[in-house]
């Protein structure tokens, strides 16, 4: 009887010490909770004695506490990127606007000749251009983030619409003395594309090459593995290998600091809208030549 008696106590101090070991674990994991509730920290939770089940709980208290860190590291990464853009939206905006109204006040100048006021007005429309391309350029932007950008697809005869663009720039290249070498693959097929967004990608590219590049421009376009690749290449300065990682990206601009009136939005908008039709942009730098490569599905 002794022995049945000594058992039983023997297995009630067993349950005792391992309630007040769990006790105190959960006590500690309540505190440690109530901590990292009011703090931004990485600490994980920490188990004082073994037990398999609050074990269990700690991993996946701790999964929710990873995931709050996550949410909190990229909450601030998105703020800090907003205010980013917005700095550059307000700068991009600024600079035209502070030109249109400086020649708006010389024109009201009494002093000013009509010759004078003549060429105020013509670098006033030149510098309303430029604004009105800003904001549609970032109206742009805004939409094929928001997927609200309506695409209407059909056939596209991508040979046909870069040879009308490439002849619609012309001009352009002769007054930056451009030296263009163009080899377009002819009776290529046709792909399946909205035709204005293909336009705008060609117009882009263009636009950003006259910007950018220098002084000679190679354009190509053939059919290679079930797609129509066009690839569009030119010398560039102050542009580091570094740099082909964000051409993308939106306001980037190797030049940024040099020139202080590039948006950065033109090659973003061109990967996007190839994109959200299904096709590829890519570039390289070889040998300081920028290269960005269009490829584009064929029609089934």
């Amino acid at each position: 009887m002794i022995y049945i008696t000594i058992l039983f106590g023997g297995i009630a101090v067993l349950f005792i010490v391992l309630f007040l070991l769990n006790y105190y674990s959960i006590k500690n994991i309540s505190k440690e909770l109530k901590s990292l509730r009011n703090i931004d920290t990485n600490q994980q939770l920490r188990l004082t004695s073994p037990n398999e089940n609050i074990e269990k709980m700690i991993k996946e208290i701790s999964l929710i506490l990873e995931a709050k860190q996550n949410d909190r590291i990229n909450h601030e990464k998105n703020e800090r990127e907003l205010r980013k853009q917005i700095a550059n939206i307000s700068h991009d905006l600024r600079t035209p606007l502070t030109s249109i109204l400086g020649y708006l006040q010389l024109i009201k100048d009494e002093t000013t000749s009509e010759e004078e006021k003549s060429e105020y007005l013509s670098i006033i429309e030149k510098r309303s251009k430029v604004l009105q391309n800003l904001i549609t350029s970032f109206y742009d932007l805004s939409r094929l983030e928001a997927n609200e950008y309506v695409l209407e697809f059909k056939n596209v005869n991508i040979e046909s619409l870069l040879r009308e663009i490439i002849a619609a720039f012309y001009n352009d290249f002769i007054d930056k003395d451009f030296e263009v070498s163009v080899d377009l693959q002819e009776k290529l097929p046709t792909i399946i594309a909205d035709e204005n967004a293909m336009i705008r990608i060609f117009t882009n590219i263009f636009q950003n090459s006259l910007k950018h590049g220098f002084k000679a421009m190679v354009i190509s376009q053939r059919q290679e593995a079930g797609m129509i690749i066009s690839t569009f290449s030119n010398k560039v300065e102050n542009f580091a290998k570094e740099d082909l990682e964000h051409v993308f990206d939106r306001f980037f601009t190797a030049d940024r600091m040099r020139t202080g009136q590039n948006t950065g939005l033109g090659l973003t908008i061109v990967k996007k809208l190839a994109e959200s039709m299904g096709h590829e942009v890519s570039a390289s730098l070889e040998d300081n030549v920028f290269t960005i490569e269009v490829r584009c599905k064929l029609s089934l």
